[in-house]
């Protein structure tokens, strides 16, 4: 799995965004790929680079209008301001063929020169759903992971897993409460009983 180490040293910056490197992470969904790409893009913004998180899905959109408007040009150099884009979801994006070639493209602008962070939650294999044409497929693939460090996050999901200690009546007091709170809690209700005790002997 993932160590603390190299997720410092990615927040760093220095050693792969100078050099124009890329960053996928693999897994299943709820897995914590996008935490952990949007922590490292915070920590990042935080040292000064330049970073743009976004869904694949909502960036090829806008790169779809940008072609349709004979602009697209000039919003691949707005694009190639920031340091990382972080691409979400990389394999949610459509067949439709427009979508895959502007996205080919920004792939190839982006190659050996600004880097790109991408969540996934299915392997290289299976990435001919998202680039039908076999030969972009392999094009895409092999500028991404030339200069690369791939991590697969093989974990069970963390939704997954919340749900069944809410089944089960276990993890929400842990994560939501506190001793102080419950005490507060016992407090009021005392309280409350006593109010209610009294109004009945009132009445």
């Amino acid at each position: 799995m993932i160590s603390k180490a190299q997720v410092m040293a990615l927040c760093a910056g220095d050693g792969w965004l100078e050099q124009g490197a890329n960053l996928i992470l693999f897994g299943p969904p709820g897995g914590g790929k996008t935490h952990l790409a949007a922590a490292i893009g915070l920590a990042l913004v935080e040292r000064g680079w330049r970073v743009l998180f976004t869904r694949t899905s909502d960036l090829v959109r806008r790169l779809q209008v940008a072609r349709r408007e004979l602009a697209l040009e000039s919003a691949m150099a707005r694009l190639d301001k920031y340091h990382l884009l972080i691409l979400d979801d990389f394999a949610y994006v459509s067949r439709d063929q427009a979508e895959t070639s502007v996205l080919f493209e920004l792939i190839s602008a982006r190659y050996e020169r600004r880097s790109l962070l991408i969540t996934a939650n299915q392997p290289f294999g299976e990435w001919n759903r998202v680039f039908p044409d076999p030969a972009m497929t392999l094009a895409a693939v092999d500028r991404l992971v030339h200069h690369a460090t791939i991590f697969e996050m093989n974990v069970e999901s963390y939704r997954r897993r919340t749900a069944q200690a809410r089944r089960t009546g276990a993890g929400r007091p842990a994560a939501y409460t506190t001793p102080k709170v419950l005490e507060t809690i016992r407090d009021n209700q005392d309280e409350n009983d006593e109010l209610a005790s009294d109004n009945q002997k009132r009445h």
